[in-house]
């Protein structure tokens, strides 16, 4: 009984949020919502069933100010989870944005972040995030490339984070960045009862244990695209170098990060057609006293997206991503109109503790299609298939991989 009264409070509460949230009023023609069936399934989350409620708000100039997407999700490990996720957009290049969630079991999540990349004056531009998360699924398998299936491990990764970046344009898209970040991280037993905690499998590796790190960033991006959220032309590029240590009683190891990465967006003459790529290059220097949770990565929605987030763990990491996004049709939904496209793509990356040996072998490759609604500037919806050497994955999300 109780636990059907939590379901409920669930389901309530996102059905009442927009109204309870929506700092300002608006008119039937301001305002308008359509309901997204959400069905997913990933090597970490396992089945996700429920429903995503965007309602979106506009201006007289049909300019969208502010998004409330309410969910309602039910999940095979955690069971029923609510979550909000509001989006406010009040001037060019401004960004509020809020997720919050709640779920039967283990699972929590707030996190909030501002983002301004044109401050009174045109030349700075700040950027913050603060949160708190425990996310019951998580997943280790060791380090490096090779590991296999039969090392799978499930640990609840809860996690405190705050970050601020400043910025100062040095040309008309290119700035250099200034990253302050807090991380503190706590390794609990997880929620997947087939799986063995982690800290009991790899005691001897440094981070099972938890741990609190400070990273200080310098970073330098040029940035062409004619849109952050929903580009449709143009080039991202990015390098970084950070000194980071960690901040325990018993260690103070000192480690660096580096990184490197480019997209590109090349439409046809109507931009029906238009092709992406990516590279991301990612170095972790430091050896085995690095936590396992600093390292380079790859995994998940937004790099192999046949495999879990974070399956696979080392110093250092390349990806390579190719999309071709075709637009089949326009979609009147509820007053807003939504772009239809399909998106063949090809994920191609590999983890290694150094690149001088099998540079060129020991790659996961996963092929796979997505399928996206688009209401420019601002909202992405999207389910991505993907295939790869441990089986199929179906994801849904609000935002493009990369």
């Amino acid at each position: 009984m109780a636990r059907r009264l939590r379901r409920a409070g669930l389901v309530a509460l996102c059905a009442i949020a927009p109204a309870l949230l929506s700092p300002f009023p608006a008119s039937a023609e301001e305002r308008s919502y359509f309901v997204i069936p959400a069905v997913a399934t990933s090597k970490n989350d396992g089945v996700d069933v429920g429903v995503i409620v965007p309602y979106i708000f506009a201006d007289d100039q049909q300019r969208i100010t502010q998004i409330i997407a309410p969910m309602v999700i039910h999940n095979e490990f955690v069971g029923a989870r609510a979550v909000v996720n509001i989006y406010q957009y009040p001037t060019r290049g401004e960004e509020y944005k809020l997720i919050a969630s709640y779920t039967e079991k283990t699972e929590r999540k707030f996190l909030y972040s501002y983002r301004n990349l044109f401050l009174p004056g045109g030349r700075f531009s700040l950027e913050t995030t603060v949160g708190f998360f425990k996310n019951g699924t998580a997943r280790f398998f060791g380090i490096g490339s090779q590991t296999s299936e039969a090392q799978e491990t499930n640990y609840t990764d809860r996690e405190l984070l705050g970050h601020i970046t400043t910025g100062l344009y040095v040309g008309p898209s290119r700035r250099v960045l200034w990253t302050e970040r807090l991380r503190n991280v706590e390794i609990q037993p997880g929620v997947v009862p087939e799986e063995p905690f982690t800290q009991a499998v790899f005691p001897a590796i440094k981070g099972t244990g938890g741990g609190t790190v400070w990273g200080h960033k310098l970073a330098y991006s040029d940035d062409t695209r004619d849109d952050t959220v929903t580009p449709t032309i143009g080039y991202y590029f990015s390098m970084f170098a950070e000194l980071a240590q960690t901040l325990t009683a018993s260690t103070n190891t000192v480690f660096s990060r580096y990184g490197i990465e480019y997209k590109t967006l090349i439409p046809n003459a109507t931009k029906q057609y238009t092709f992406v790529f990516r590279g991301r290059l990612e170095a972790t220097v430091g050896g085995d006293e690095v936590p396992f949770f600093e390292r380079s990565s790859l995994g998940g929605q937004n790099t192999l997206r046949a495999f879990g987030v974070g399956r696979f763990v080392d110093n250092h990491s390349l990806v390579f991503n190719f999309e071709e996004r075709i637009q089949l049709f326009h979609l009147r939904i509820f007053g807003t109109i939504a772009e239809v496209e399909v998106a063949p793509f090809l994920d191609i990356g590999k983890v290694a503790n150094t690149f001088r040996y099998r540079a060129f072998s020991q790659y996961e490759a996963n092929p796979g299609i997505g399928f996206r609604a688009i209401a420019r500037p601002s909202v992405v919806g999207r389910v991505d298939f993907a295939t790869g050497n441990e089986g199929q994955v179906v994801f849904a999300g609000l935002d493009f991989p990369f």
